[in-house]
């Protein structure tokens, strides 16, 4: 569904008229007229409104963020993808900004089929406001392409000010896109053959691409641990007509002779028929380059790097943090998730806080040296949405920095998705990607081909082979019957009498089960 359609389908709105308003009891606010990515939002909705208005009128208040604009890189945008929670019965409810500026009105979300995943959408009021003006011309024979105007209409501009009073304190949830705007430009969209799509990280000004592995390798990343749970790659697959979109486009190169990454050779598993492209989402347009195969991991790390093939003059890197984050940060994932190159939309923004830490002592990683015997940083689990598309997304801080690189989220053994429980690599693990970066030699990358059983297990979500867990010796068959036997003349000395069997089922078996 392409852009104008995905806009055309999910504005169907309804105006209506109060005869009882006045002046005393209508609040007047200012309306949002720009948006962008990680701009603050706030609902304010009644779910369930008429089982209960006493319970559900206005209960429910929401904050997130604007995680992409429709169409992409308009001065005025026509549909917003909000990054928020959001329940049945709240679409309507107005969306305020962190200055407590109208944006606009929550619409039902767009659901993916087969699956539980939703994506919120707000129309904004600039919108409704020239819907509105078009169907008044368009009932007087107007030429809907002379807009009067909208200062001139009283009707529209009451419309614009009369909104909910439920914004006193959204500052207190605000959050600071401006810091970001640079990390989300590093971001771009890869391409493998005609089969699927990810994202990767520019991590220098030569071309060098952070990747997953498994975008390249999938079949080596197939997670499950003893509990059910899986690890689901947040990458995706086009089909046949995606072809047609991804040929390159005509865009300014620095010199061809610049220096650049040299191929590793510990990449020779990777099949290099399969053409790459790097999709790069500058300010007003789109810019396909290739790439080729730089590195591909073959330890536990799920990481891959891309060389572009001809670098652009205009080219944004990504700042890393070394710094791990703490339970309970902030946190912002950028990706392309869920919408291909056929969408043509920009990578989305998606917000969380860093849910847990998952250390283990630096000992247990080979060829690292670290003073004090440290706890490593491993891996990142957060609460922010991931979907398909957005492996090789970055992890950011609210100063804009990378604190870690996107690979899988959570998989129920049935086969559904959880976006809201996701996995990262965070940069502590990938300070050897970064000086490649920097000095461009191959043998620094060698590190992380070393096979770490300890690091293996805590990716394949395995707790029994975790390092902290003292796991007790097996017991021999004759201990086992021991055991029993033990265990039924406990019983059998607890059940005397008929008194013993009243007070065991008084205080032993739950009442409920």
């Amino acid at each position: 569904m392409g852009t104008l359609m995905l806009a055309k389908s999910a504005t169907r709105i309804a105006i209506l008229g109060i005869s009882t308003i006045n002046s005393n009891n209508a609040r007047r606010i200012n309306v949002s007229e720009m948006h962008s990515r990680g701009d603050s939002l706030l609902v304010v909705g009644s779910p369930f409104g008429l089982l209960s208005p006493f319970h559900f009128f206005n209960s429910i208040i929401s904050v997130g963020a604007v995680a992409n604009c429709l169409p992409p890189y308009s001065v005025r945008s026509s549909l917003l993808m909000a990054d928020i929670h959001c329940l049945p019965g709240m679409e309507g409810a107005p969306v305020f900004d962190k200055n407590s500026c109208l944006v606009g009105l929550l619409m039902p979300p767009l659901r993916q089929k087969g699956s539980n995943i939703e994506v919120q959408l707000v129309i904004p009021w600039d919108a409704i406001c020239t819907g509105w003006n078009n169907k008044k011309l368009e009932g007087i024979g107007g030429d809907p392409s002379e807009l009067p105007d909208k200062n001139a209409d009283t009707k529209t501009m009451e419309l614009r000010r009369f909104v909910s009073s439920k914004v006193n304190k959204i500052n207190q949830y605000c959050i600071s896109p401006s810091s970001i705007r640079e990390a989300i430009s590093a971001v771009v969209l890869v391409t493998v053959g005609e089969s699927s799509w990810a994202s990767g990280i520019i991590l220098n000004k030569r071309g060098l691409v952070l990747t997953n592995a498994h975008l390249l390798e999938p079949w080596r990343f197939g997670r499950t641990s003893p509990s059910g749970v899986q690890t689901s790659f947040a990458g995706e697959y086009l089909n046949a007509r995606e072809n047609k979109s991804l040929q390159p486009q005509q865009c300014k190169f620095s010199n061809e002779d610049a220096v650049k990454h040299e191929v590793s050779l510990f990449n020779l598993g990777f099949k290099r028929e399969k053409r790459i492209s790097v999709r790069l989402d500058h300010a007003e347009r789109q810019m396909w380059c290739n790439a080729c195969v730089a590195f591909i991991s073959k330890g536990p790390l799920d990481v891959a790097l891309l060389q572009m093939e001809k670098v652009p003059i205009e080219l944004n890197t990504i700042r890393p943090e070394f710094v791990c984050p703490t339970a309970g940060s902030s946190v912002y994932v950028v990706g392309h998730g869920l919408f291909g190159p056929r969408s043509g939309l920009c990578s989305s923004l998606s917000s969380g806080v860093v849910s847990k830490v998952v250390q283990i002592p630096s000992t247990q990683l080979s060829g690292t040296v670290e003073a004090d015997n440290m706890d490593m940083p491993v891996m990142l689990q957060t609460t922010a949405a991931v979907h398909p598309g957005a492996s090789g997304g970055i992890l950011v801080n609210p100063h804009g920095l990378m604190v870690g690189i996107i690979t899988s989220n959570a998989k129920h053994g049935a086969g559904s998705t959880i976006p809201h429980l996701n996995f990262s690599i965070p940069c502590k693990s990938l300070e050897t990607i970064f000086t490649y970066s920097e000095i461009g030699e191959p043998a620094i990358l060698e590190q992380l081909d070393k096979l770490n059983e300890v690091l293996s297990s805590v990716w394949a979500l395995a707790p029994s082979s975790s390092p902290f867990i003292d796991n007790p010796p097996e017991k021999t068959k004759e201990e086992k019957v021991l055991e029993f036997s033990k265990f039924l003349s406990d019983k059998q000395a607890t059940l005397k009498s008929s008194t013993d069997l009243k007070e065991l089922f008084k205080h032993k078996m739950p009442s409920k089960i």
